[in-house]
């Protein structure tokens, strides 16, 4: 088992008591751990969480700590995900490949119960929804069922690309435009590999109607279910804080 129990420090004033339980490290690299929250051996569920970030190595996964006690404080068991920003694709999308087969490996030896394995979410915001997209794009069709809940997601990397969208941050990650690499666009982007998402992933979006960042449309457009709030933005659907915290914890925990 491969955890490193550590003190998280310099925290963000909104994340500030958002202390993990532990941090597991799922490689080598400086950026590939994983901070775990919540009781495993009490855990009703397990919740996997890729924060967002468009793709910049400017914002880590401390924006998501106040998300994942909260979530934790409701009785699951959190693992939220740090990845390599630097580098753009594939690298971002192996993390998250890495991160997720490794936290399921491990959920044994973390004393989390065969129901809580079972009850399984995956989850992701902004960029970090795009990249659950993708990830349960690859899965095979056969395995556990997965409740796939995409936060405010990133869906259409060609029209991100074509609309200069998010001061070219789709770009920069992708690191070519889609006429000069169409072969990485196909392997990355969830809006044309929806139909390669096996019946076993159960798909639902949550999105909010007054979303800048964002437009609600990527997820309106996006061939799975989708609950909108009406008046939310792009922060509204990570923020305990926020009037829309409860309905997207009940959402993601079902």
């Amino acid at each position: 088992m491969s955890v490193e129990s550590v003190r998280i420090p310099e925290l963000s004033a909104a994340g500030a008591e958002a202390v993990p339980a532990f941090r597991h490290a799922y490689g080598d690299a400086p950026e590939q751990f994983v901070e775990v929250y919540g009781d495993p051996a009490a855990a009703s569920a397990t919740v996997i969480f890729v924060h967002g970030g468009y793709f910049r190595p400017r914002t880590d996964l401390a924006h998501s700590r106040p998300l994942a006690r909260a979530l934790a404080e409701a009785g699951v068991l959190v693992a939220s995900v740090e990845y390599r920003r630097l580098g753009g694709q594939p690298l971002l999308l192996d993390d998250v490949t890495a991160a997720i087969d490794s936290v399921c490996a491990e959920l044994p030896h973390w004393g989390v119960s065969e129901q809580a394995r079972q009850n399984l979410v995956v989850s992701g915001h902004s960029a970090g929804g795009c990249l659950v997209l993708a990830w349960a794009s690859h899965l095979p069709a056969q395995g556990p069922r997965i409740r796939l809940r995409p936060l405010a997601p990133v869906t259409d990397l060609f029209r991100e690309v074509e609309g200069h969208l998010g001061d070219g941050a789709v770009l920069d990650y992708m690191g070519a435009r889609p006429e000069d690499d169409l072969e990485a666009y196909l392997h990355h982007d969830p809006r044309s590999r929806a139909a390669l998402i096996p019946a076993r992933v159960d798909v639902h979006s949550i999105h909010g109607d007054a979303d800048a960042t964002v437009d609600v449309e990527f997820s309106r457009v996006f061939p799975a279910a989708l609950t909108e709030l009406a008046g939310a933005n792009h922060a509204d659907v990570i923020d305990p804080d926020s009037p829309y915290f409860a309905q997207v914890r009940d959402l993601l925990l079902g």
